[in-house]
C-alpha cells in the first residue's frame, strides 16, 4: 500500500512538472496561446491547447512568434499595433543588452568604462543575427538607465520586469565577465652568428639572447536572457579556452550561438 502511494504520488509529479512545460504562441494581434505545438508546415503550425485534445491549424501570418518549452524562440513576423496597444506593443520583438558586470581579479569594477566597451561589442556580435528582432543601441540603452537613476550602485533593487519596462523591450540580455590573472610564462630564445672576414682572419662568433614575459589570464563570462514578464528564458556560464586578456571576445561568440534568438 505504501509503495502504491509513493508511485501515485510520483506519478503526479511528473505530471505537474510536464503541465508546466509548455510552448506559448504569441499572435500577430497581440494575444497569446498556450499548449503544445505538434506540427509544423511551411504555411501553418499545428497546436493543442492547454488542457485539452482538440488540434488547430494556425497559420505563420497570424504568428509574431513561437517561445517553446525547450526555451528556444521562433519569429515569424511583426505584431500588429493599434493607438491604444502602443505602448505595450512597443516593447515586442525589441532587445536590450545591458552593461556588462565587470569583475577583475575578484573585484568588481563599477561604472567602468570597460563594462560599456564590452556591451558594444557583444551587440556588434548580435547585429544581423536576430531575425526580426530589432536591438536597441548601447547608448540609447545606457541614457535610458542613467535618466532612470539605474546604476551599478543600486541595479539590485530593480526586477526584470521593471528594467524591460524602462528600456521598452521585450527581451533583456545581462552578462557578468570576469578575468582573473593567474601568472605568467616567461620565454628565452639565443641566436648565434659566425662570420669571417677573410681567409686568414679568425672565425667570429656573435651571439645574443632576449627573453619575454606573457601574462596568463582566467576568464569567465555568465550570461542571461529574460523576458518582460521575468521569465529566464536561457542561461549559460563559459570558461574561455585561451588564456589571453582578450579572449573573452571568443567566448561571447560561442555563447551567442547557443543563445535561443540567435539566427545564423
Amino acid at each position: 500500500m505504501r509503495i502504491l502511494i509513493i508511485s501515485l504520488s510520483i506519478l503526479v509529479s511528473l505530471n505537474a512538472i510536464a503541465q508546466d512545460k509548455l510552448d506559448k504562441i504569441l499572435m500577430t494581434n497581440g494575444e497569446t496561446k498556450t499548449g503544445n505545438v505538434v506540427g509544423i508546415s511551411d504555411a501553418s503550425i499545428e497546436f493543442v491547447h492547454e488542457g485539452e485534445s482538440l488540434k488547430y491549424s494556425l497559420k505563420k501570418e497570424n504568428i509574431s512568434k513561437i517561445e517553446f518549452s525547450s526555451g528556444r524562440i521562433e519569429v515569424f513576423n511583426k505584431t500588429d499595433q493599434t493607438d491604444g496597444e502602443a505602448s505595450l506593443a512597443d516593447h515586442h520583438n525589441k532587445v536590450a543588452i545591458l552593461p556588462f558586470v565587470y569583475i577583475r581579479d575578484g573585484e568588481q569594477k563599477k561604472n567602468d568604462a570597460f563594462e560599456r566597451k564590452v556591451q558594444q561589442e557583444f551587440l556588434t556580435l548580435m547585429s544581423g543575427h536576430v531575425g526580426i528582432l530589432n536591438i536597441q543601441s548601447t547608448n540609447e540603452t545606457n541614457a535610458i538607465l542613467a535618466k532612470g537613476g539605474i546604476n551599478d550602485e543600486n541595479f539590485i533593487q530593480f526586477t526584470m520586469p521593471e528594467l524591460a519596462n524602462v528600456l521598452g523591450v521585450e527581451y533583456v540580455v545581462q552578462s557578468t565577465l570576469e578575468i582573473n590573472q593567474k601568472g605568467s610564462t616567461s620565454y628565452n630564445s639565443g641566436v648565434t652568428n659566425a662570420k669571417q672576414n677573410n681567409a686568414k682572419d679568425k672565425l667570429s662568433i656573435f651571439s645574443s639572447s632576449s627573453s619575454s614575459t606573457q601574462l596568463q589570464f582566467e576568464t569567465n563570462v555568465n550570461m542571461s536572457l529574460y523576458n518582460d514578464n521575468g521569465d529566464l528564458v536561457w542561461t549559460q556560464k563559459k570558461q574561455s579556452f585561451w588564456p589571453n586578456e582578450d579572449a573573452y571576445l571568443q567566448t561571447l561568440k560561442f555563447l551567442l550561438k547557443r543563445m535561443p534568438i540567435y539566427t545564423k
